[in-house]
């Protein structure tokens, strides 16, 4: 478990699990912790910045997104739970929809992205922590990891 937390926490390599990060950095005092922000440059050159809002050590962290096009609000708390040998990770987001009812007709198809995003993303990260590198391949084609939306 310890090993999963460290490349979690490790903030400011979410590129290398991650395709939708092109780019991360931590540029204010806090790397890591409760009060942490990082700048992350998306696809499409899109810039979003994220602040950690709650953190325990070798367990969970939460963070709210900014930036985020079409997302008033953006909460993710990310949990790690031991199971035998191996260490559940858990990511549960909370999103808002900028719109009101407008923005609600997009909820089903930023679900299904969702949906369709999660597992190769969450194989991505299997693969570094097993590997200790980021994946030399397309995240789809790595083995699924086990994930539910």
């Amino acid at each position: 478990m310890e090993q999963v937390w460290n490349r979690l926490a490790a903030l400011e390599d979410i590129q290398l699990w991650s395709e939708t990060v092109t780019a991360a950095r931590c540029e204010g005092a806090i790397k890591r912790g409760a009060g942490a922000e990082r700048t992350c440059d998306l696809v499409g050159g899109i810039t979003i910045t994220e602040r950690w809002i709650a953190w325990q050590e070798g367990v969970s962290f939460t963070y709210e997104g900014f930036g985020i096009p079409l997302v008033r609000h953006a909460r993710n708390r990310w949990t790690l739970e031991p199971e035998g040998e191996q260490t559940v990770v858990r990511s549960e987001a909370h999103v808002v929809l900028k719109g009101g009812r407008w923005g609600r007709l997009l909820e089903p198809l930023l679900a299904m992205q969702f949906r369709r995003m999660g597992p190769p993303t969450l194989a991505a990260f299997k693969y570094l922590v097993e590997h200790g590198e980021a994946p030399s391949v397309r995240r789809s084609k790595l083995p699924a990891a086990a994930a539910a939306c």
